[in-house]
């Protein structure tokens, strides 16, 4: 499987001189949630499952699980040295070079190996801060020749800094997600400002070809500039960009703070971060050649002043077409301001630059009118037709869907690829159109629950008041463990063990029913699903791993060895020898001693009156009540032995948590 991919991947824009990062996910007949992946040819390779299995532990400096999340942040934060030792691992990995089992372990690969046809593709960085540049000189020149004429094309500062302003990373959507025509404010009379403004859909709807630099590597300190060389160190590497623009919008609102409101309700990026490391190969001059008129102060100055020969193209679907329309070709050795200068700029005053930042080129301008990276420049303010197979343009038409690509190759170097930068026009939303805002919530997304369940089972009961906790109605569905039901061919399909409680649920988005057993993960699972409410596990992790202590010493050290038909067997193995009934109470008796001693111990340092010294029922308090009501059964002297607990005990049995969760109130309760 991988000597097969490894060949159709050398002619692919995906080829292993690439292995670009992204995050995918998968949906029936195997589910497999948001995680990190790359790509060889049309295989994606889930990271998630390769680090799962041990394959990147000697890489010097990789922290652990930071493949198995949503997003390529925690890696990103890495230092450049570990960015490039996972690369050469991986390439060593794949092509067998180092001693290692996984072209012979076909079932791993089956694991991790994807079609890419088969898959989601995710916005694959947490965005802290986006900022958008404007480092083409070609582009900056033909829109200030537009509007300011040819004499004052640039404007003053143009060539000693690189232009910024501040982007909106709530609303960068990656590839394939549709593109809401904007409305705002235009300006009434476009020859006449005075006249004032209305509100309405964007008329002058443009593209902008543009790249993102994504920033890596640890932040640097408030107060502390990079060097260019720090900054090159940085920059982690790119993708593709198309920076949707509002061009009347802007028109009303740019002066004299810049676009607002015009640039911020999209910003469309590539699924794949292509690594700066990946592009060595493709270093070039930029269309600039060299910055000598004016020379750009000291911290901006690059002794190794270059870019990278990336081809670029942009190309529009009508709804009328069968095929794109290419409009643009372009190449990323446009740009005169490059990512590091951008970066070193951005940091100057001592701004704290950290990873996942993203910073826009700004729209990517060759000088032939063939190479114009927007509708602006390609229809000149509107003045020219853009030719669309039979149709034409000026600016882009609900249902266009614009499609950016990159591409760079030449002898001995590969092939490299940086995907498809792609998003359709919607029809604008007018106000009385406007919905109120839909939020999945996690009621929403669960649903359907059922509990299968005896009433007196501790570990059932359990579950019950954290279902009460998180504010969830559910079906009791009764296991009559006294007539063997638990053994049933039917219910070992849901729990093999054989045990209660068993909680099914169906998850709203994937249609996936879900089926979850044992206490601790049951409860586990409703406190990360249902993070809305009030958390059942502390989020501190030393505070979590006391409460798991508390746990445990019920869950294992105590529960197990109180049960009836357990201790019977014994009594009759030991040939009476081994009275059950005082069996359960001692073993009862030492592990509420036991618990007693942590509790009080954690009250003397917290406040709270519950178990973890909190002021809300935890974990271990759902734990506590139902072990209580078992040592009584059991004729423990709970008074004496464990006053602290009996306190925590009488609290929990008025909150209403608890009330519904209690035997006397399970449909197939029976007084005995």
């Amino acid at each position: 499987m991988l000597l097969s991919c490894l060949e159709t991947a050398s002619s692919s824009d995906f080829s292993l001189k690439n292995l670009p990062l992204g995050v995918f996910s998968t949906k029936l007949p195997l589910v497999v949630h948001p995680r990190c992946c790359t790509r060889l040819g049309d295989i994606i390779i889930d990271l998630a499952v390769l680090e799962e299995a041990g394959l990147f532990e000697d890489i010097p400096g990789l922290s652990s699980q930071v493949f198995c999340r949503d997003t390529l942040n925690a890696f990103l934060e890495h230092p450049r040295p570990v960015w490039i030792a996972f690369r050469q691992h991986l390439t060593e990995l794949l092509t067998g070079n180092i001693l290692n089992a996984f072209h012979a372990d076909h079932k791993l690969q089956e694991a991790s190996f994807h079609l890419v046809t088969e898959v989601e593709l995710h916005l694959p960085i947490r965005i802290g801060d986006y900022t958008d540049f404007y480092a083409s000189r070609e582009h900056a020149t033909n829109v200030g020749t537009m509007f300011r004429g040819k004499d004052n094309a640039l404007q003053p500062n143009w060539l000693h800094l690189p232009v910024g302003y501040h982007g909106r990373s709530s609303t960068v959507v990656v590839s394939g997600t549709p593109i809401r025509r904007p409305c705002g404010q235009l300006q009434k009379d476009p020859s006449d400002p005075e006249q004032g403004s209305v509100h309405g859909p964007c008329k002058r709807l443009d593209f902008e070809l543009e790249m993102a630099a994504v920033v890596g590597g640890p932040p640097n300190l408030i107060g502390q500039p990079m060097t260019l060389e720090q900054a090159k160190e940085r920059v982690f590497g790119f993708m593709l960009m198309n920076d949707w623009s509002a061009r009347d919008i802007q028109k009303w609102e740019y002066v004299p703070l810049g676009p607002f409101t015009s640039k911020n309700f999209a910003t469309t990026v590539s699924p794949w971060i292509v690594t700066s490391l990946a592009l060595e190969d493709f270093v070039a001059p930029t269309s600039a050649g060299q910055q000598d008129n004016p020379v750009p102060l000291p911290y901006l100055q690059d002794p190794s002043y270059s870019s990278y020969d990336v081809d670029l193209t942009v190309a529009i679907e009508t709804l009328k077409q069968d095929e794109p329309v290419v409009v643009c070709r372009s190449n990323l050795t446009n740009v005169y301001w490059t990512a590091a200068q951008q970066l070193v700029h951005h940091s100057v005053t001592g701004c704290s630059m950290k990873a996942g930042d993203l910073l826009g080129s700004g729209t990517i301008s060759g000088s032939k009118p063939d190479s114009f990276g927007s509708m602006l420049e390609l229809s000149w303010n509107a003045t020219k037709d853009v030719a669309l197979g039979d149709e034409t343009r000026k600016f882009l038409e609900d249902g266009d869907r614009v499609i950016m690509s990159g591409r760079c190759e030449k002898p001995g170097a590969g092939r490299i690829g940086f995907g498809e930068c792609a998003g359709m026009i919607l029809p604008a939303v007018h106000s009385d159109m406007i919905h109120p805002i839909a939020h999945l919530s996690a009621k929403e997304r669960y649903g359907q629950f059922k509990l299968y369940s005896y009433w007196r089972s501790s570990s059932a009961w359990r579950v019950r008041i954290a279902l009460a906790a998180k504010g969830l109605s559910f079906e009791t569905i009764p296991v009559d463990i006294t007539k063997g039901e638990h053994k049933t061919v039917e219910y070992l399909t849901k729990n093999p063990h054989g045990q209660v409680p068993c909680l099914e649920c169906v998850d709203n988005v994937s249609g996936i029913s879900l089926t979850l057993t044992q206490s601790v993960a049951i409860i586990e699972f409703l406190d990360m699903a249902f993070l809305t409410r009030r958390q059942l596990f502390p989020s501190d992790s030393a505070d979590k791993a006391a409460a798991l202590e508390m746990v445990e010493v019920i869950n294992s050290g105590t529960q197990p060895l109180q049960n009836i038909f357990f201790l019977r067997a014994i009594e009759v193995k030991s040939g009476g020898q081994v009275v059950a009934v005082d069996e359960a109470k001692r073993v009862i008796e030492y592990g509420l001693l036991t618990l007693e001693s942590l509790v009080k111990k954690r009250l003397e340092v917290c406040k709270g009156p519950y178990c973890l010294g909190s002021f809300s029922p935890t974990v271990v308090d759902a734990f506590l009540v139902p072990q209580m009501y078992n040592a009584r059964r059991f004729e423990v002297d709970v008074e004496r032995i464990c006053p602290t607990l009996v306190a925590i005990d009488k609290l929990c049995f008025v909150h209403a948590w608890f009330k519904p969760s209690h035997p006397s109130a399970q449909p197939d309760f029976r007084d005995e």
